[in-house]
């Protein structure tokens, strides 16, 4: 029987985990003073970036060690299986890639052997997407184009198709065609401010009605007080190229965690010295006297239902010894490192000036469409906005499927009771350690240049180097593109050139 899939995306969703179990640590044996393990480079980190970053090292004759904290490969890239529908990839974090604009991320599905196929949210493009705002149901043109429950003036309901590009434009007397970074970063406001220095919020309060930045708020995720202006205008009106139709966005028949599996695969096969050691979470990092500069402590983790937490045990600190360091792992795990250069002045004004998303992703699966069949509003997709609560590691609790169901039956404009109860669900979140939330933005006042250079060397003085989505800003932040953007950076200029490009 076939079954079908319903996903829903939300965002700010705290969470809760299950009780874990207890295992035995495993230490390895000292190879040298106070030394468990000598490497000539160590990453941290088992995602995309860390993957990256070891497939294209994996020839240069180096003895490379991998450290993930959890029991799991692929970071962000999370796909999983239903009992139910085994042949369906679950993504319950990146799901898709762009062809034509992240062209790193291309190349190494195809290096890697594996497959792509265009992302379908459904079976036809019969039914057009909705999105629900002020308990008002709409098709996505209708919010564009028709009447919405926003008090918009006579001139923002003339400028309704394209609103955020008449306000912006307006606010800086720039049209806003063929952005570049480098005029982004030059655009100013009537009061003599750079853009970039006001948030989304502070940008539209001079130039949009309450209601019209209400409306505009809740078309994107920059919806917050905190984010950059050049954000949403760079994500939108900059000349990066992101113009794509829907046989440009794809994602990986085998799933997004083979990317990552694949290429750590490879590493390991390329050299019987590489290592990947699962479960280990990266505490301090200090210098030390000879050619091994680096001294890096790891606790061991234990991962049950979903969970990953410290094993609490007098032998479990392992400690690696490094020449050179490649921190690829989230912005908030980076912030709990214990070392000298993350507690700089600059570094702490660095962190300080992002800002995580909070996401999270519910799949439900059942006996046939009921969205498509069965309500007022027949859809492919469904934008809402709202706060939930969930309990458990991938859980969808009562209290989770509860206010899920009331939303969607405003939405689609049918009794709460005519849905039916799922054959099967499961929802990923990102915001405990070690993602902190599901992607980065930027605060006002940094350009992209300040995060990006910033980020990727936090002392100049030390072969330590940092890289992931989360430090790549302009349009592939949040990406996996733009994971592999730092990383090639770092690799380019401080390890030889291994990608092969003309320097």
């Amino acid at each position: 029987m076939r079954r079908y899939t319903l996903n829903w995306l939300m965002v700010a969703l705290p969470v809760a985990f299950a009780l874990l179990i207890s295992l035995k640590p495993c230490c390895g044996k000292p190879t040298g003073k106070g030394c468990s393990e000598t490497v000539d480079v160590a990453i941290v980190g088992g995602g995309i970036g860390g993957a990256y970053s070891a497939y294209n090292l994996r020839n240069k004759s180096l003895k490379i060690g991998v450290y993930e904290n959890s029991d799991r490969l692929g970071g962000r890239y999370y796909t999983e299986h239903l009992a139910n529908v085994p042949d369906q990839n679950i993504e319950l974090g990146g799901m898709r890639f762009i062809k034509t604009a992240h062209t790193r991320l291309y190349k190494l599905i195809k290096d890697l052997n594996l497959k792509t196929e265009v992302l379908l949210n459904a079976d036809s493009d019969s039914y057009e997407s909705r999105v629900f705002r002020r308990n008002v149901s709409m098709t996505s043109s209708e919010y564009k184009t028709g009447q919405v429950p926003f008090n918009l003036t006579q001139e923002e309901k003339d400028n309704q198709a394209d609103l955020l590009r008449y306000v912006f434009s307006k606010l800086t007397n720039d049209s806003l065609k063929n952005l570049t970074e480098e005029r982004l970063f030059q655009l100013t406001v009537p009061d003599g401010r750079k853009l970039y220095q006001l948030s989304v919020v502070e940008a539209l309060n001079l130039a949009a009605s309450s209601e019209a930045k209400c409306y505009l708020l809740l078309q994107n995720h920059f919806n917050s007080a905190e984010i950059a202006a050049t954000d949403m205008v760079y994500n939108y009106f900059g000349s990066h190229g992101q113009v794509y139709t829907g046989s440009d966005v794809l994602t990986v028949s085998e799933g997004m965690s083979s990317v990552v599996e694949r290429a750590f695969e490879q590493f390991l096969n390329a050299n019987s010295k590489h290592s990947l050691k699962k479960n280990r979470r990266l505490v301090s990092i200090r210098e030390r006297k000879g050619k091994y500069r680096y001294k890096l402590t790891f606790k061991e983790t234990v991962t049950a239902d979903g969970r990953t937490q410290d094993l609490h045990h007098w032998r479990s600190n392992n400690i690696v010894c490094a020449k050179r360091v490649i921190l690829a792992i989230p912005m908030f795990a980076l912030s709990k490192i214990n070392w000298a250069p993350l507690r700089s002045r600059h570094f702490t004004d660095l962190l300080l000036n992002t800002f995580k998303v909070h996401a999270s992703k519910v799949f439900m699966t059942y006996k046939s469409p009921w969205w498509l069949e069965d309500t007022k509003y027949p859809t492919r997709t469904l934008q809402a906005s709202g706060l939930g609560s969930a309990l458990g590691a991938n859980k969808v609790t009562p209290p989770l499927k509860d206010y899920l169901y009331d939303r969607l039956a405003l939405a689609f404009g049918i009794p709460r009771c005519s849905i039916p109860e799922p054959l099967s669900a499961i929802a990923g979140f990102w915001i405990k350690y070690p993602y902190g939330g599901g992607w980065v933005l930027t605060r006002p006042g940094y350009t992209f240049d300040d995060i990006i250079s910033g980020f990727r060397r936090p002392s100049d003085r030390h072969d330590v180097f940092v890289v992931g989505s989360d430090y790549a800003a302009r349009d592939v932040t949040g990406w996996g593109e733009g994971a592999l953007m730092t990383a090639e950076s770092v690799l380019e200029e401080f390890f030889q050139n291994p990608l092969g490009h003309q320097q």
